[in-house]
């Protein structure tokens, strides 16, 4: 594909010409936004949501594509699935009675008769039956999210987690209250939303065959929503009749991606104008009124509220208090253990609690989510579990072994991958070999890119199976020269080999390419002091950590290189300082102890470890220092 694109729009509008989506940024040959580069791949990146029936036909041995469609573009049988009993009925004369005997593999009304009603007092219509199926969120999911395939070929209306492994609301992605950020696609917006959980789908605001909204602004809305309680100043403070007066003015707030385009969000969020500027989100008021600042909207739309008529609370005012943006971790898990929010929503909360937490849950807790949860959820709760023991880890991910949906099922497998054989019941290596197959599969399906060549060497390494890792990490590289995590994984290969000149090389490469990455300058500093360099490790280390001030594992490998050299005062000073801003984890707190303990600093070291047993209630290596202590 070239990096050029038409603009829809009316001439009026600006539109109608052909514009550049990188204009003024250099992409040279090599560059990942160069027109020949994985980013424009059109069989790669693509043809699969803008053609119907694709086969891809990657080769990985030539590093070709002999992609195959059934039709360019997008037709029937991209959502209904193969069309030839179909046309053979419809040419026969015969009028099916029922959407059952169209002939189509999908078809969207036959197993769900329900419609939206509201009658008498009613204020937002309901459904006269449950939905009795999810069918059109798996056909629409697909093209309509960020996710990653693990199948070829999907079968149309296949569950969406069997075919895809989906993004969740991760940062970069969505801000912290689930509004839109980057490209998106609306699936996972949409998700949030009380209208799904309502059973709202895509057909009931959308006509999937003109590709138009059902109705023309906010009637579309209003079919729903009664006009006497939402189209008046009373309930949004706007003139009816006004461009703010329109639902999707503050309900669906647009963001312009590929420089043109503008995207609205589905999560249809109330404004909270406080709560996002806390949290750093977009504020939907400052859209019409800059400048005004969020405390401003926010009294205002106090001033028209009607007593008796709050906000409805949103699980996003868990990530504030009293008028600040809370940092703990513990925000999170609330939110994950909330039945009342939208499934994603829960599993997005596993998932950033498991990155932001030094502890987890009891074990039992994990357990009963797992039972209970969501596919979404269970695949979330994996993140949790990379991070347990040995034991609990198999006793939380083993079941999932067999889930139902593939791509909990291959997370799980991976996850479990590097505990040894001997840990293994015979009856338990069976659904391990399955679903490690599985992954192996999903990384195939995708092996035009480097990322799956790199989960491909990290399941090798873990495996013991150097040659096929470094084979793997290879071709990464070769696919894409400036993918970092290649080098940073393939270095650590070379690690594990004995071989410290190989993988400090190969990490300062990764360097040289992501320079403000402090992970990659943690890892870099590490390999020179393997090699001896000490004065080299010191530099990236401190480089590192003064980048991410509170991610205790850099702050800790600044310290222990400082100790190193024998500036021992400089590293408890600095892990003091990360202990008292509550940062610190486990493995922090021991080596501060540990410092002091040895600077002869006992009465300090004490005090530490008893405040350290205070966060973390009976921490065994706590126990031990504080007895060691005492006994001095």
């Amino acid at each position: 594909a070239l990096p050029v694109a038409w603009d829809s729009r009316p001439e009026a509008e600006g539109g109608q010409r052909w514009f550049g989506l990188q204009p003024g940024e250099p992409t040279p040959p090599g560059d990942p936004l160069h027109w020949k580069g994985l980013a424009y791949n059109w069989n790669s990146q693509c043809a699969s949501c803008h053609s119907t029936r694709l086969e891809k036909g990657y080769d990985a041995a030539l590093d070709r594509f002999d992609t195959r469609y059934a039709e360019i573009d997008v037709g029937c049988e991209a959502c209904h699935g193969p069309g030839s009993r179909h046309v053979s009925i419809e040419r026969g004369g015969g009028m099916p009675s029922t959407p059952r005997e169209s002939g189509l593999d999908v078809t969207f009304e036959t197993w769900d008769p329900g419609v939206w009603q509201r009658t008498g007092s009613m204020r937002i219509a309901a459904r006269t039956r449950p939905r009795a199926h999810d069918v059109q969120i798996d056909v629409c999911g697909p093209c309509h999210s960020r996710r990653t395939r693990l199948v070829a070929s999907p079968g149309i209306g296949t569950p969406f987690l069997d075919g895809h492994r989906p993004r969740l609301l991760d940062p970069g992605l969505y801000f912290d209250d689930g509004r839109i950020r980057d490209e998106v696609y609306v699936w996972g917006s949409f998700l949030q939303s009380r209208m799904a959980m309502a059973g709202v789908r895509c057909s009931d605001c959308h006509d999937p065959h003109s590709l138009r909204l059902r109705r023309k602004g906010k009637a579309l809305c209003l079919g729903c929503h009664a006009r006497e309680e939402f189209d008046a100043a009373r309930h949004h403070g706007h003139e009816p009749d006004s461009d703010a007066g329109e639902c999707v003015a503050c309900h669906m707030p647009e963001r312009i991606y590929m420089r043109v385009d503008g995207r609205r969000d589905h999560s249809f969020p109330i404004p909270r104008p406080e709560t996002s500027a806390l949290l750093d989100a977009p504020t939907v008021c400052e859209g019409c009124h800059p400048g005004r600042g969020s405390e401003w909207a926010e009294g205002a739309i106090r001033r028209w509220r009607r007593p008796g008529r709050e906000r409805p609370g949103h699980w996003s005012d868990r990530l504030v208090r009293e008028g600040e943006r809370r940092e703990d971790p513990e925000r999170w898990l609330e939110i994950a253990l909330d039945d009342d929010v939208a499934p994603i929503v829960r599993a997005s909360a596993w998932s950033r609690y498991a990155g932001e937490s030094t502890g987890a849950p009891s074990l039992a807790v994990l357990q009963a989510r797992s039972r209970q949860g969501t596919a979404l959820e269970r695949l979330a709760l994996v993140e949790i579990g990379r991070r347990l023991g040995p034991g609990p880890r198999m006793a939380l991910l083993r079941p999932l072994l067999e889930d139902e949906r593939r791509a909990v099922r291959t997370a799980a497998a991976e996850a479990l991958s590097d505990l040894p054989a001997s840990g293994w019941l015979p009856a338990d290596r069976v659904p391990l070999a399955g679903a490690l197959r599985e992954y192996r599969r999903a990384q195939a399906v995708n092996a035009e890119r480097p990322e799956s060549q790199v989960n491909l060497g990290t399941l090798a390494l873990r495996l013991g199976d150097f040659e096929g890792a470094r084979e793997a990490f290879r071709r990464a590289v070769s696919l894409a020269p400036y993918f970092v995590p290649a080098y940073a994984n393939w270095a650590d290969l070379e690690r594990r080999r004995g071989r410290d000149a190989e993988a400090a090389a190969l990490l300062g490469k990764a360097v040289s390419l992501a320079p403000d990455d402090p992970l990659m300058r943690h890892a870099y500093g590490l390999a020179l002091h393997r090699t001896g360099d000490r004065e080299g490790a010191l530099a990236q280390l401190e480089t590192a950590a003064r980048s991410a001030p509170d991610d205790p594992r850099l702050v800790l490998g600044w310290a222990l290189a400082l100790d190193g050299i024998g500036r021992r005062d400089e590293a408890i000073t600095i892990l003091e300082a990360l202990a008292e801003r509550g940062r610190a984890d486990a493995d922090a707190l021991h080596a501060l102890v540990a410092l002091m303990r040895d600077a002869g600093q006992l009465d300090r070291a004490l005090a530490w470890v008893h405040r350290w047993l205070e966060w973390m209630p009976g921490d065994p290596r706590a126990l031990a220092l504080e007895k060691s202590l005492v006994d001095r």
